[in-house]
């Protein structure tokens, strides 16, 4: 019988995991979630992106257009084109949405409701939450966080947008059973 590992001691595990500058914790997906539809959602065509704040200042549309292009090519299985500019290809249902530094505890789940999310001024370590959203629902979300850096050229935070995305969409629906039984979370059978 699998027994659930209280959250205080997965929380440390994750903690004392990144070793890096930067580190990407997964949610565990939507059950709705499948690789077929985002396939549908974004196979060959645009995937809009919408992003709240801007962790070196500066101009908002050159920080999404960075942003975006640390995004391609991240997604396994789909060629898709990540843009805060969709065209007509792009299916408005569907979109990344990406909150830096957000001013107060926001749920990753709510991140895809059509709300400005408040966020903290430039400076210091950098928190990013995103969720890949069907409407006004997350599908999956994932956090990172990166040590403080000063330019978004930075190849730390390239990472960290990579691994975000990458995270965003996994290859196969996970079961809730799945991670509790990754090996650092697995008790010892009598």
């Amino acid at each position: 019988m699998k027994r659930p590992v209280p959250l205080a001691v997965a929380a440390a595990f994750l903690l004392l995991a990144g070793c890096g500058n930067e580190r990407v914790v997964s949610d565990l997906p939507a059950p709705a979630y499948t690789p077929g539809e985002l396939a549908y959602a974004a196979s060959d065509r645009d995937l809009r992106v919408v992003i709240h704040g801007n962790p070196f200042g500066g101009d908002g549309e050159r920080f999404g257009d960075r942003v975006t292009d640390y995004m391609q090519n991240h997604v396994f299985g789909v060629r898709t084109h990540f843009t805060i500019r969709p065209d007509q290809t792009a299916r408005p249902d569907y979109r990344v949405v990406l909150a830096f530094n957000p001013a107060q505890n926001t749920l990753n789940s709510e991140l895809c409701r059509n709300a400005a999310i408040p966020t903290r001024p430039p400076g210091g370590a950098i928190v990013v939450q995103g969720a890949f959203c069907r409407g006004g629902g997350a599908l999956t979300s994932a956090t990172g966080w990166l040590d403080e850096v000063k330019t978004m050229e930075d190849p730390d935070f390239r990472q960290l947008i990579g691994d975000l995305t990458f995270s965003l969409f996994p290859t196969k629906r996970a079961e809730a059973d799945d991670r509790l039984d990754h090996p650092v979370f697995r008790r010892s059978r009598p």
